[in-house]
């Protein structure tokens, strides 16, 4: 057995437990992304006026997109750690991949807040419509 083994296989284990986080934050992002379009269409609470969902549908869209981009870029990050560990020549290649991984988390996560936030926002801001009958 090589004796790089234990050293290699560790070197990659903090990219397994990211992707754990990239795999719940893009759950986070793609179901609420199903609520508000099945709110949208009247699927989910048909009974209520539904109002304009399109900014915060496309922020948590935006957000399932960077989630599956960060993914990428970790791998890409734990491949160029693997392939250090079997040349034995350890460098800082695997940090742009990285570091992108972490911006595409950081912008994932800033993009699910802001759309739970205008979503709140929008049905909060938009009062309910009082019909008023004229008497003749």
């Amino acid at each position: 057995m090589d004796p790089r083994a234990q050293q290699i296989r560790a070197s990659g284990m903090s990219f397994s437990m990211l992707s754990g986080a990239f795999r719940f934050l893009g759950w986070l992002n793609g179901v609420a992304a199903l609520i508000l379009v099945g709110f949208s269409l009247g699927v989910v609470g048909g009974d209520i006026a539904a109002p304009d969902l399109q900014i915060p549908l496309a922020l948590l869209l935006a957000g399932l997109l960077a989630t599956c981009l960060g993914l990428l870029f970790a791998y890409l990050a734990q491949v160029s750690l693997l392939r250090q560990g079997y040349n034995g020549h350890l460098t800082r290649g695997h940090w742009p991949a990285q570091l992108l991984a972490m911006l595409c988390y950081l912008f994932s996560a800033l993009a699910f807040c802001a759309a739970c936030w205008l979503a709140a926002g929008q049905a909060v801001s938009d009062p309910p419509q009082m019909t008023s009958y004229a008497k003749r």
